[in-house]
């Protein structure tokens, strides 16, 4: 498994969550989605994402960064 695939896990925890808290307590759930929201608006506007900076430190990135790779680009 790798940083770029795992890190779509904790999103998808959290959209089910949002989604419990629609129903149990609606202002929670409107925080909770304008925070997601940031972070994808984040992630694509800069090619930043937090969760997969942390995971990329545990976990080998799903994209090889070879310097074998890195001469034949050139």
């Amino acid at each position: 498994m790798c940083a770029e695939r795992l890190a779509r896990i904790p999103t998808i925890i959290m959209m089910f969550v949002i989604l419990y808290f629609v129903g149990a307590n609606p202002l929670i759930a409107q925080v909770l989605l304008v925070f997601v929201g940031v972070m994808m608006a984040i992630w694509a506007a800069f090619d930043f994402c937090p969760s997969i900076f942390m995971l990329k430190k545990f976990l080998p990135s799903c994209y090889c960064e070879c310097e074998e790779k890195k001469e034949e680009n050139e």
